[in-house]
């Protein structure tokens, strides 16, 4: 009996278990948990409306919560069906709204550089927009591609942003000149009248750089050049002329250099020999005429688009004596410069590409033996040093501290130095 009770008792208790079990089961089953759904489908309805990024998120994961644990149920078909076409949706949508506003945090300092001219974060916010979004704020460009010019213009020059402000200005001119679209044409003060003058002035700002803070003169002239027959204010900027000029001087030097120490003919040399060291000499003098001619022709752009008033008076000055110094050395007279100077100006300035035409004037009529050759003396007439030119004033129009080239020429060497500060651009519409 006491067996038969036992085993009696044991299959009660394993029943009992059992039910136990099962009731457990069927109370974890989220398809049977009415109030759980209810509760859930409300807690995304009440989320669902908010509008900041922190309430969407919320009803995000509120939908995704909903979906896991009562997605299956027939009983939540409906508003789970709903949740798999909308939840990808509101991501989307999310994701456009937190993108915006991280861009106004970014437009914001942006904007904030440029007005305290906190250069380090304009630049660090322009590179940004132009990654989230290159053609709507492609007018950053050409604000990042202006810093430098007024920067190298101070005195003492700042020159830290300098290759940011070469790499934008020529990504401006590759997507003015491609024809991209700009909603504006840069920002004020860096704003610019129309796609001409901001071609104009990023060549401007490209070669003042190269020219006066890279010196690479080579370099810079070509995109001088460029400003100077633009639709612009640079096309009268003085600067502009004294800069090529400045280039003709270093070449110049360095062709009196080659001169100086080109082999002589000596009492040795067969006719042959001697002939041939003076074809040479003159074809080398021939290119030095030139080379100082074209500069003669840019200084005397220069000298004209000076201002003719008493503020100017010192910097026009400046480049007269530099020109009569030029014109001496050339032609061995002061007779004629200002002819020389309003007819240099009536033709088109020579494109610093373009090579060299030599010039070697005609020979005076002497008697040698024709066993002696005789060897010209290039030119020694030494120019003295211009003084520094002031600032030249011109109203509404970029102006400029302009030093003169100081020049030393001689059979050995002529040394210029080129401006020392850039035309700075005024506050407005360039």
């Amino acid at each position: 009996m006491k067996t038969i009770f036992r085993s009696t008792s044991f299959v009660l208790l394993f029943a009992a278990v059992l039910a136990l079990g099962a009731v457990a089961g069927f109370a974890q089953d989220p398809c049977g948990d009415a109030e759980g759904q209810t509760a859930a489908g409300d807690k995304f309805r009440e989320l669902y409306p908010k509008k900041d990024i922190s309430g969407r998120k919320a009803a995000i994961e509120a939908g995704k919560q909903f979906l896991e644990k009562y997605g299956s149920c027939e009983s939540a078909k409906e508003l789970s069906e709903y949740l798999k076409t909308t939840l990808p949706k509101m991501e989307t949508n999310l994701a456009k709204v937190e993108k915006d506003e991280k861009i106004k945090e970014i437009v914001v300092r942006f904007n904030a550089g440029l007005k305290s001219k906190n250069w380090d974060d304009l630049y660090a916010a322009g590179k940004q927009l132009l990654t989230e979004d290159g053609e709507k704020y492609r007018p950053a460009v050409l604000v990042m591609g202006s810093i430098g010019l007024d920067e190298t213009a101070k005195s003492p020059r700042v020159t830290k942003w300098n290759d940011d402000t070469i790499k934008f200005a020529k990504l401006a001119i590759a997507d003015l000149e491609g024809g991209k679209t700009f909603s504006s044409l840069g920002f004020q003060p860096f704003e610019y009248k129309n796609k001409e003058d901001a071609l104009a002035w990023m060549n401007y700002t490209i070669g003042y750089i190269y020219a006066f803070d890279k010196n690479n003169k080579k370099e810079s002239v070509t995109y001088l050049y460029k400003a100077s027959q633009a639709v612009s204010d640079t096309k009268s900027n003085p600067v502009v002329f004294e800069s090529i000029g400045a280039y003709y001087f270093e070449d110049a030097r360095k062709l009196i250099t080659e001169i100086s120490a080109m082999p002589k003919a000596a009492p040795s040399d067969t006719p042959e020999v001697a002939q041939q060291k003076l074809d040479a000499f003159k074809a080398k003098v021939g290119i030095l005429n030139g080379t100082v001619e074209r500069a003669l022709d840019a200084y005397s752009r220069a000298y004209k688009l000076s201002p003719d008033t008493p503020a100017g008076k010192a910097y026009r000055d400046g480049l007269y004596k530099t020109l009569g110094e030029l014109y001496d050395v050339r032609f061995e007279k002061k007779e004629g410069l200002d002819t020389w100077i309003n007819t240099a100006v009536t033709k088109p300035l020579p494109n610093p590409s373009s090579a060299i035409t030599p010039i070697n004037d005609p020979e005076p009529i002497t008697t040698t033996s024709t066993t002696t050759p005789v060897t010209p003396t290039p030119v020694t007439t030494p120019i003295k040093p211009a003084a520094p030119a002031p600032k030249p004033p011109v109203n509404g129009k970029p102006q400029s501290v302009v030093t003169n080239a100081a020049v030393k020429t001689s059979a050995a060497a002529v040394t210029a130095k080129p401006s020392a500060k850039a035309v700075a651009k005024k506050k407005g519409t360039r």
